[in-house]
């Protein structure tokens, strides 16, 4: 039975009742050898992201709204700040407060959308890109030549494999 804290609500279960529990959601599950080398790689873009973020000098919120403007205008789908504020996960304020830091230090532009007027588009300067890629450029080198030893074949099922893990995380999105 769980214990009360001091304030009435339940504590966690001591270590002695998690043993008893066969399905903890705690516990990572083991996947296989492919699954854990993925995870690997998920873990190691989050501390490479933080790691930029140092390198630029910015907070790693700015660094991704970098990224989400850059992307979605690669993709012909430039974003506003409504829209990056929902990539974000944080409020509509603070995504327009990142915003404006950008714009002031002239990472971002902000424009007019051009069929709404009311709108606002968001693109990264020139200067802005260069600033991030210049960090980030020998990161991307390096990923790019890790499939330098990969056939052909080898290439197509490890870009299946990532295709399908992709699809898996935009149906985990959507639900």
């Amino acid at each position: 039975m769980a214990q009360q804290h001091r304030s009435g609500a339940a504590a966690p279960p001591d270590s002695a009742d998690r043993r008893n529990q066969p399905d903890r959601p705690d516990r990572t599950p083991s996947g296989d050898p492919l699954s854990g080398a993925l995870r690997d790689v998920l873990t190691l873009t989050h501390l490479a992201r933080a790691a930029l973020a140092e390198r630029l000098g910015m907070p790693l919120t700015n660094v991704e709204a970098v990224e989400h403007v850059i992307i979605a205008r690669s993709a012909g789908d430039p974003i506003g700040p409504v829209e990056l504020s929902r990539r974000l996960g944080v409020t509509s304020a603070a995504a327009t407060q990142s915003v404006n830091r950008l714009v002031g230090e002239g990472h971002l532009s902000r424009e007019a959308h051009p069929s709404d007027r009311r709108r606002q588009v968001l693109d990264v300067t020139d200067g802005g890109f260069q600033h991030v890629m210049g960090e980030l450029a020998p990161l991307l080198d390096l990923i790019h030549h890790a499939a330098d030893g990969l056939t052909p074949a080898e290439r197509a099922a490890a870009q299946r494999y990532l295709e399908q893990v992709s699809r898996a995380c935009r149906d985990y999105l959507a639900d």
